[in-house]
């Protein structure tokens, strides 16, 4: 059975009053590491989505903790709700070498609705050398299209379809030539709130 609602219950309390505009509704996000593919890679992060404009905003930071290193080079998400013809386009990327994916796969986790990737491809991309390396943080803004995009929130885009996983992301360029594909989950409430203070002091810092 879906967690949805208690996941959405768990999202609001912990980063309550962090929501970065009007109307706009905020979660951390973090690895599954335990049910990655490889266990090497892991990150944080959020999913900042505002229901009135459509706008998606997804940060990444790579904080691997393993010495042989490993790039974030793309990621993937559902788009949750009722049209199954919803799509999400990428249109600004700190990371310039990232592009939009469109609906891709991310096997053995399934084909998932949108993301970005090096070369625009989860699975290929090209040399793993422009990812996010660890210590850097990466954020992507999305222009989501769909008929029920007014009535979505951020959790939507974690953890809000039938599908197991509905959110993926990308290692690659680890030292011994290894790779890993790890699943978002939302954390539990004390994480959360450790998260959203941590990423409101690295904004600060890169606004500073």
């Amino acid at each position: 059975m879906r967690t949805k609602g208690l996941r959405r219950c768990v999202a609001a309390a912990g980063l309550f009053g962090l929501a970065g505009g009007a109307g706009a509704d905020i979660i951390a996000i973090m690895s599954d590491s335990a049910n990655s593919t490889e266990q090497l890679g892991h990150f944080t992060g959020s999913v900042d989505y505002t229901p009135g404009t459509g706008v998606l905003v997804i940060s990444l930071t790579n904080d691997a903790q393993t010495a042989a290193g490993g790039k974030i080079t793309g990621f993937l998400f559902n788009i949750g709700g009722v049209d199954l013809a919803a799509s999400a386009a990428l249109n600004i990327a700190t990371f310039p070498s990232f592009e939009d994916t469109g609906f891709d796969s991310a096997a053995p986790f399934g084909s998932l609705d949108a993301g970005a990737a090096l070369g625009g491809s989860f699975l290929g991309g090209g040399s793993p050398n422009p990812g996010i390396l660890i210590g850097q943080t990466g954020v992507f803004t999305f222009q989501v299209t769909a008929t029920d995009a007014a009535g979505l929130s951020a959790i939507d885009f974690v953890d809000g379809t039938a599908a197991p996983i509905d959110f993926v992301v990308r290692f690659r360029g680890f030292d011994n030539g290894g790779s890993d594909k790890v699943p978002g989950i939302t954390p539990a409430p004390a994480t959360a709130g450790l998260l959203g203070v941590a990423g409101l002091v690295a904004t600060r810092r890169r606004r500073g």
